[in-house]
């Protein structure tokens, strides 16, 4: 009996270390709301400066989405949350874009920007029955460039910006468009 206790806590210490690393979606324990989950935090700084270069060779200063509902997404092609996340990130700018929403992905992928292009251009995911290419811009960024945005490590991850250029919401983790749905549409 003396011997099996030590085994237990330390088989208790290894399931909730699994839990906290890979954080299983189990339903009962996610159906608090995003806020209460501790994955949206509330930011309150303007949006830095940023200007960085598009797939296509073009430059994009973020300033030129001022106005607009901004959701930057941090990601690169080899990071599974990340590859999951797309279906949501085009099912918000589908169900938003008309309404002032733009999602902005910003990969800091460190295998290069062919990568990058790659994936873009050939990568297709199902969203609403359909499978489809992703439907919002992909900009170059680095992880200083992404540090200066808001990102604070962790993939994935995105920042939420108002219509007056303001960061207010951190999200980490992959995005659930049930759940940014309330924090994006009374910014519109």
């Amino acid at each position: 009996m003396k011997k099996a206790l030590p085994l237990f806590l330390l088989s208790a210490a290894c399931i909730v270390l699994a839990f906290c690393y890979f954080r299983p979606e189990i339903p009962w324990l996610t159906q608090a709301s995003s806020e209460d989950s501790g994955n949206v935090a509330d930011m309150d700084q303007p949006l830095p400066h940023a200007v960085m270069p598009a797939l296509e060779g073009d430059w994009v200063n973020l300033e030129s989405y001022k106005g607009k509902v901004l959701l930057i997404n941090f990601w690169t092609t080899w990071c599974p949350g990340c590859r999951d996340e797309m279906p949501e990130l085009m099912r918000l700018q589908n169900q938003f874009g008309t309404k002032g929403l733009q999602v902005v992905a910003i990969a800091i992928d460190d295998e290069g920007e062919e990568s990058v292009k790659d994936f873009v251009q050939n990568e297709q995911f199902p969203v609403d029955g359909a499978s489809s290419k992703i439907n919002f811009p992909a900009l170059l960024g680095h992880d200083e460039l992404a540090r200066k945005l808001g990102f604070e490590g962790g993939l994935p991850a995105s920042v939420l910006v108002n219509r007056d250029g303001k960061e207010i919401k951190i999200i980490r983790g992959p995005a659930k468009a049930k759940e940014l749905s309330p924090l994006i549409k009374p910014l519109l």
